[in-house]
């Protein structure tokens, strides 16, 4: 297994729960079947099929997956149903169908089709790193994993994490380092590719391309470079968000030669083995950029 997005939350207080009070706190909030009439479900499932252990320990980390249940119903396939029902009416009592009516309608046929639906499964990963008090959930989506925290803060009753800020501008650093890499906290080096944004949402996305030419960096004048893509020495390469988001981590060369090395004796040794050797490098990677960030956890709502 491999991580391949973070969206980090840091936290306020001490992790100080033990693996085993994880494990408990999960396992009373597991994922349960989605039933016939429910839209969805959601809850924390094995990280490993065929082992029932909800939290795989290795080293100082912890990790755990989040699972929703989505039942697949169109809205295509209720709109025509919809449209055929409102026009049966029409014709066999010669009267319109009112807004109120269409939405009892609607109401009624989504009550008839769902337990017809499809189900989707999705599963979410989070590393836990207590030592950093940082919680890394394997996703690109702020919402879902504003989701997947909010179940984990539901599992333990208290999790005072938030999103990471930052005192100075990202953006300003990111135009700053595309200007001249040398600016780069050490360890970094540009890659080749990045972002650009304004205000009224036009974009401009460049790819595989030298980043200090000309013509990139006249984009500078008129838009915010709102993403980057970095390596970290000679273990990985990701692209870096304004946000602090981390999308399309990559391992390179010195992280796949250790990677391949991994020698285990079943499934559950080789994703301990992976998960620390990914973990340590994220802590690493993380403590150099918020450290040159200045970074912090803010106190706020999402911290109860």
């Amino acid at each position: 297994m491999w991580i391949k997005n973070l969206t980090v939350f840091l936290g306020s207080e001490t992790f100080d729960w033990s693996a085993a009070e994880l494990e408990e706190r999960l396992d009373a909030h597991r994922c349960p079947p989605c039933g016939r009439q429910s839209p969805s479900s959601e809850g924390f499932v094995p990280p490993l099929k065929n082992d029932e252990r909800m939290v795989v320990a290795a080293g100082s980390y912890f990790y755990l997956v989040h699972q929703e249940i989505t039942r697949l119903l169109p809205g295509p396939v209720v709109k025509e149903e919809l449209d055929a029902r409102v026009e049966e009416i029409r014709e066999r009592e010669g009267r319109p169908v009112g807004r109120k009516e269409r939405s009892e309608l609607k109401d009624q046929i989504t009550f008839e089709l769902l337990p017809q639906a499809f189900t989707r499964s999705r599963r979410t990963g989070v590393l836990i790193d207590p030592q950093r008090r940082r919680v890394m959930v394997d996703c690109g989506s702020e919402s879902r994993s504003e989701q997947v925290v909010s179940a984990l803060r539901k599992a333990l009753d208290s999790l005072p994490v938030t999103r990471p800020t930052a005192p100075s501008a990202t953006t300003a650093a990111f135009a700053g380092w595309l200007r001249d890499p040398r600016g780069l906290p050490d360890g970094f080096t540009l890659g080749d590719r990045c972002e650009f944004k304004n205000g009224d949402g036009a974009s401009v996305r460049i790819t595989a391309l030298d980043l200090g030419r000309d013509e990139i960096l006249a984009h500078l004048e008129e838009l915010a470079a709102v993403k980057v893509n970095l390596a970290w020495k000679d273990e990985i390469e990701f692209d870096l968000q304004q946000d602090f988001a981390i999308k399309r981590l990559k391992p390179l060369d010195l992280i796949q030669e250790n990677l391949d090395g991994i020698n285990a004796e079943d499934a559950l040794d080789e994703m301990m083995a992976r998960l620390e050797l990914q973990g340590g490098t994220l802590r690493t990677l993380l403590d150099a950029l918020f450290e040159y960030f200045e970074v912090k956890a803010e106190s706020g709502p999402g911290a109860d």
